[in-house]
């Protein structure tokens, strides 16, 4: 019982650290996602003028 309660705690404390790691990340999202796609679109142009 001790060791099925323990595991529980520990999932509920897991559960916890990722909604918050969330809320801290979540406003970067969009951020995040807009600078890969430009990173993106700039190696390709890139690599289209420096090829042989």
């Amino acid at each position: 019982m001790k060791k099925a309660r323990s595991f529980l705690l520990l999932l509920l404390l897991a559960a916890f650290t990722i909604r918050v790691l969330w809320l801290a990340v979540e406003p970067l999202v969009p951020y995040v996602v807009s600078t890969l796609a430009i990173v993106l679109v700039l190696g390709f142009i890139y690599h289209r003028m420096t090829r042989w």
